[in-house]
């Protein structure tokens, strides 16, 4: 009798789900494994969001790069989930991986095809610790990855390509946006309608972009949206037609992102109206820096030795950078004239000689007002007036005009210069390039993203962030009226993702 008693205690015990003592969560039984990939600027949401889902106790934490010296691009969390979350089991064991390696489009196109994708080898992990490429944070397990990218040259060949798709994505912007030829990455192909069609889009929150100059331009100098579009289309390419009085070097330089990254996309939507032209109303393709150079390739063989260069003092100058940091430094450079080393997403490399001046540059970026804290060398200004806006502050410069990039703005929609970030799933089965069958988000994984989309919006989170003043909560989920953590992070209309529709006044 009591060796029966013992056997049913050990039957027990096995058949619980536990959080495991070996770095091999996807062998825990009933383990739900997620994979959300795309865009990095909410990992903060989403990372609080997974922690406050799972048990504290259970919680096991990894990473890629087993050295860990370089930035992280695909994290992890396995735990048991705790109790009150919609259509999840108390203490189901759950293992979210979050692949930020991409950006933006990889939250969509991979979701929409079920593309296999490169992802965390969780069978090869071993002990970890602090990561240095990381802020020093302490991680449980380093892991190496297994499988390509679909534009991996060696996608096609079986050995190689073991990844798995992602169950869901993140975009900086809606799905709709990423469309040919301006908003595709390089050598990739748009989704057709039927593929979008197969994605159910959900808003998450909103985030200010940003109209940035470099020093050199004098908080004088009022800038309107028509100014700032030109000037990355090249119909302005001298600042003496915004502004005849300044000196110095006059000649625009424009530091951009690479097609097919969500920030330049939002920069086409809102300048360019792309992709969001009618029968009645086109749109204008920006410059790049392949093509619109007024110098051209000076010398140079593409090679990161002997990169192509190019000379900013023969005239109007792009940069595409791949990114946000890439671009900080090049409004850094272009104000310090320090040359600008970057590789294109051609695969080349290529050398901006700012040296070439012995005066700073007066140049504008693509940026989301999340790059706060980095300005060095360029400020956020103001549209349509004179001066620049300090989102860590909320404040602007003395004497500052037209509509400052604020908190206070974001949330009336009175700056409208605001994407809406997005989490999109598959909602019909999908047979991918590899011939594998992939079936919808469904059950107790695709409530917990539901659960997930909505609290990595939730302006509770947004009251904590660090960098709480550039974003804001959507009225799909939450009422601004409801308490004030709600009337202070809350907006007060949506695109109900999709930035193609006109802003929506819910309260």
């Amino acid at each position: 009798m009591k060796l029966k008693l013992i056997t049913l205690a050990v039957a027990a015990t096995l058949a619980a789900p536990s959080a495991f003592a070996t770095p091999t969560p996807e062998a825990v039984p009933g383990v739900q494994k997620i994979i959300l990939s795309g865009a990095t600027a909410p990992d903060g949401f989403v990372e609080s969001a997974v922690k406050e889902m799972l048990d504290p106790a259970s919680i096991k934490t990894y990473r890629d790069n087993a050295h860990a010296t370089l930035a992280f691009q695909h994290r992890a969390w396995y735990g048991l989930a705790k109790a009150g979350i919609p259509g999840v089991t108390a203490g189901t064991p759950i293992l979210f991986v979050k692949r930020s390696k991409g950006g933006s489009v990889w939250g969509v196109d991979p979701v929409a095809r079920a593309s296999r994708i490169e992802s965390l080898d969780f069978s090869a992990c071993a002990a970890g610790g602090a990561a240095a490429g990381d802020s020093g944070k302490v991680y449980d397990y380093f892991c190496p990855t297994k499988g390509l990218d679909p534009d991996s040259p060696n996608f096609n060949n079986p050995a190689l390509n073991n990844g798995v798709p992602s169950d869901f994505g993140v975009s900086d912007v809606s799905p709709v946006l990423f469309k040919a030829p301006l908003n595709v990455e390089f050598g990739q192909t748009q989704l057709s309608a039927a593929e979008v069609a197969k994605l159910t889009i959900k808003p998450v929150n909103t985030l200010i972009m940003g109209l940035v100059a470099t020093n050199d331009v004098p908080l004088s100098t009022a800038i309107t949206r028509a100014d700032y579009g030109n000037m990355l289309m090249g119909n302005i390419q001298d600042w003496t037609q915004i502004d005849a009085s300044l000196g110095g070097n006059t000649q625009v330089v424009a530091c951009r992102r690479v097609n097919g990254s969500g920030t330049q996309a939002s920069y086409n939507w809102f300048f360019n109206n792309f992709p969001c032209e009618s029968a009645f109303s086109g749109s204008k393709v920006p410059t790049s820096m392949y093509t619109d150079n007024a110098s051209g390739i000076v010398s140079g063989s593409g090679t990161e030795a002997d990169p192509f260069v190019i000379d900013p003092m023969q005239g109007y100058t792009v940069v595409n950078n791949s990114t946000s940091g890439d671009v900080r430094n090049c409004l850094k450079n272009a104000q310090n004239r320090i040359d600008h080393k970057i590789k294109g997403d051609d695969g080349k490399w290529y050398l901006t000689k700012f040296s070439n001046s012995g005066s700073p540059f007066k140049a504008i970026g693509v940026l989301s007002a999340d790059s706060y804290g980095s300005e060095s060398g360029w400020t956020y200004r103001n549209i349509y007036g004179a001066g620049s806006f300090a989102p860590a502050t909320q404040t602007a410069s003395a004497g500052a005009t037209g509509i400052a990039p604020s908190k206070a703005n974001l949330l009336t929609g009175a700056w409208d210069f605001a994407v809406e970030l997005t989490m999109q799933y598959r909602n019909a089965n999908v047979t991918n390039p590899q011939g594998d069958v992939i079936t919808p988000l469904a059950g107790t994984k695709k409530a917990f993203a539901d659960e997930l989309i909505k609290r990595s919006g939730d302006p509770a989170k947004i009251a904590l962030n660090s960098k709480k003043e550039v974003y804001a909560a959507l009225p799909d989920y939450y009422d601004p009226f409801a308490n004030p953590t709600n009337t202070a992070h809350v907006a007060l209309g949506s695109h109900q993702g999709n930035m193609c529709q006109p802003m929506v006044r819910k309260y």
